[in-house]
């Protein structure tokens, strides 16, 4: 919340309603105010330092988690990719084993279908994630 500049004369004060007190006594009171350091600029560049520097530290954690994020997701694209083709390799190879020991072929297509759904949401956590984290890093 920005500070609204206060006049010269009424600068100088000891808290934050005080100006409100002087204002309010009128002019009659204005000559016993105490001089300090700190004026409401000093105090207002103060706080909005303060507040870009949260700002920044909280969109930094957020891209920073994010991007954490979307490197696992992509590891585990990626992880998940091999795997379905070393399992199909796998199917293949018991597949005809079986077949050639004549024996029944074991249905993998339930498995087939879960592994391939887990592949499609991880792709799509991946392409969402990139997003959210482009976003923080645009920001």
């Amino acid at each position: 919340m920005p500070v609204i500049p206060i006049p010269r004369r009424v600068r100088s004060f000891h808290g934050p309603h005080t100006t409100c007190l002087h204002s309010a006594c009128g002019p009659v009171r204005t000559t016993h105010l105490v001089r300090t350091k700190y004026n409401n600029f000093d105090i207002y560049l103060k706080s909005r330092w303060m507040y870009g520097f949260i700002r920044f530290l909280l969109y930094f954690s957020c891209s920073l988690f994010t991007s954490i994020l979307w490197v696992a997701l992509s590891i585990l694209f990626c992880l998940q990719y091999l795997g379905i083709r070393i399992f199909l390799r796998f199917q293949y190879k018991l597949s005809v084993i079986l077949l050639l020991l004549g024996r029944r072929r074991v249905d993998f297509s339930l498995m087939n279908e879960l592994l391939i759904y887990g592949i499609h949401v991880t792709m799509l956590l991946v392409g969402g994630l990139g997003w959210c984290f482009m976003v923080f890093v645009d920001m």
